[in-house]
């Protein structure tokens, strides 16, 4: 007997992203700066780059961040941010995607002239979603089926000049359950757009005067978004004084802060 596996993909960390069984989607996030009662569009690349017809579906969903930077997607038109309603897909909501072919699809946004400008950002979330299903085999030669759904993050502000602020909101060390080190910062966007960025991470041992680097942190946000970056240290560090210091750059101009929180092992 078939199972059937749902291959879930589109939370896009990069502009272009390939399933294995189905749908490839450039760009992965869509933004428009539009004010009330305005309507702007732009496309959708989608690809196929198996040897069969690709039938696609189209559906929306809301999304927004949890504090660790993960993305929760819940039902379209439920969070107050959402602009699901907003979005159409022309031409249709329903296409097929011939072997090889790369099929361009428009998406239509308007903002309604009672849209509430005190809301900074809006979300939605676009799903393609291959509707008839892939065949390939598991790693024991047993057939399966296999389907592929992308999402296209879209995003929305009005025409102004944005706030763009990132924040320190707290530094601390602890030992978790397993007793490792770790460090954790506490970021907020304070501004009033969506802001992504990342976090360069120094620790200097203040007895030898020794100092490395940390695995780089990337973090993305909307506005009043709390982001929780986590650091575990080195097993094998030497015990002694240490100072570690967050160097903290986002936004477009790539602005910088830091910070430094000193603790003893």
């Amino acid at each position: 007997m078939k199972k059937f596996i749902l291959v879930l993909v589109g939370l896009f960390m990069a502009n272009q992203i390939q399933a294995q069984a189905g749908i490839s989607v450039s760009p992965g996030r869509l933004y428009y700066k539009l004010n009330s009662g305005a309507s702007g569009s732009q496309y959708v690349s989608l690809t196929n780059p198996t040897d069969k017809e690709l039938e696609v579906g189209v559906s929306f969903s809301d999304w927004e961040y949890e504090p660790s930077g993960n993305n929760k997607i819940v039902t379209a038109n439920t969070l107050p941010t959402s602009c699901t309603d907003w979005i159409q897909i022309l031409p249709s909501s329903y296409f097929v995607v011939k072997p090889g072919e790369t099929k361009q699809v428009e998406v239509l946004f308007k903002v309604p002239a009672s849209a509430d400008s005190s809301v900074p950002v809006h979300t939605g979330m676009i799903f393609f979603t291959q509707l008839n299903p892939g065949t390939a085999t598991d790693q024991n030669g047993a057939a399966i089926q296999v389907t592929v759904r992308m999402g296209v993050k879209v995003y929305h502000s009005f025409i102004k000049e944005n706030k763009v602020l990132v924040d320190f909101v707290d530094f601390t060390s602890y030992a978790d359950d397993n007793k490792n080190k770790i460090i954790e910062l506490k970021i907020e966007n304070q501004g009033d757009l969506w802001t992504d960025g990342k976090v360069k991470w120094e620790l200097f041992n203040n007895s030898t005067g020794k100092k490395s680097t940390l695995k780089e942190s990337e973090f993305y946000t909307l506005p009043k978004d709390i982001r929780i970056l986590k650091q575990q240290l080195p097993a094998d560090l030497a015990k002694g004084n240490y100072t570690v210091s967050a160097i903290l750059t986002y936004g477009e101009n790539d602005l910088i802060k830091i910070a430094e929180l000193e603790f003893s092992l």
